[in-house]
């Protein structure tokens, strides 16, 4: 009950107290104080009714939500077993070089490339097997090579070649190659080297004659010759010597390369004695080389 009413219900009752005042029989002091307790009974019946409920409230509740269960799978698991490669027929592996890669030689001069190989394959290789120039600069080496023995798997043969540094300061590089009697290259190699920047000069002479003991009635002749070597291209000039004072005219000779040249002579001797011949190398030396000694022994 609201309010308002309440009030409505309280004037109603004491509207009916008001008249009941009005009887004779209402004026003793008991029936004002019944009357008056009746008041207060009514008015917290009142109350009573127009009390607002109390309300209860929920109590939320936590609660967690079940987790999924994890079934765990089963796997099969299979090891892989190691697989076997079978090894080729040629097959080689380079055990040792010498001289090593990128050694400097002067130009034109002359050295030996070797290579230790071991034959890692299954088949032998027999004296069809050889070392062939493949590209690059041969450095005047051989084309091929035959091998002079034949060489089981798990043997070892060392190979050497020839060569010739050339006529150029640069750098050099040849590829050669293992190759099987069937044509089958199997093993690629190279020498590699540098050749430095020298002066132009002649390193060497080389004097030599067709006989240089000759026996017999004379005049005899004597037929000789010089292998000059220069270090580069250039222009050298010369002449020869000889043990009777005498000289040679002057010559020259041209050089597009570092490398040798053979200049040939003869002279004509008709006594018995022992002889020389040297060669004067004037440019660009300054430099006398020699001697070729000779020797005559004239007969009736």
């Amino acid at each position: 009950m609201n309010k308002s009413m309440k009030v409505l219900a309280i004037l109603a009752l004491l509207s009916v107290i008001s008249a009941a005042c009005n009887f004779p029989l209402a004026n003793s002091p008991s029936d004002e104080d019944a009357v008056a307790t009746s008041v207060a009974l009514t008015v917290a019946a009142v109350d009573a009714q127009t009390a607002p409920p109390t309300a209860t409230l929920a109590q939320p509740t936590n609660t967690l939500p079940a987790l999924p269960t994890i079934t765990p799978q089963m796997t099969n698991t299979v090891s892989a077993f190691p697989t076997s490669t079978a090894l080729p027929c040629n097959r080689a592996v380079l055990i040792s070089e010498d001289p090593l890669d990128d050694k400097s030689y002067n130009a034109g001069a002359t050295f030996t490339k070797t290579w230790t190989f071991k034959n890692v394959g299954t088949c032998t290789w027999n004296t069809n097997y050889k070392l062939v120039f493949i590209s690059g600069n041969a450095m005047g080496g051989a084309a091929s090579k035959n091998l002079t023995s034949s060489i089981a798997p798990g043997q070892s043969v060392t190979l050497s070649v020839n060569l010739t540094a050339p006529s150029s300061s640069g750098t050099y590089k040849g590829v050669w190659n293992l190759q099987a009697d069937d044509g089958d290259n199997f093993a690629n190699f190279w020498v590699q080297i540098k050749v430095s920047s020298v002066a132009f000069a002649v390193t060497s002479v080389n004097l030599s004659a067709e006989h240089t003991n000759i026996e017999g009635s004379c005049p005899q002749t004597f037929n000789y010759q010089a292998v000059v070597t220069a270090s580069a291209p250039g222009t050298v000039t010369y002449y020869f010597t000889f043990s009777d004072g005498t000289t040679g005219p002057t010559k020259s000779m041209e050089y597009t390369a570092a490398g040798s040249k053979t200049l040939n002579g003869s002279w004509e001797l008709n006594a018995t004695g022992s002889y020389w011949v040297k060669i004067y190398i004037d440019q660009p030396n300054h430099q006398l080389f020699g001697p070729l000694n000779l020797t005559l022994t004239c007969t009736p």
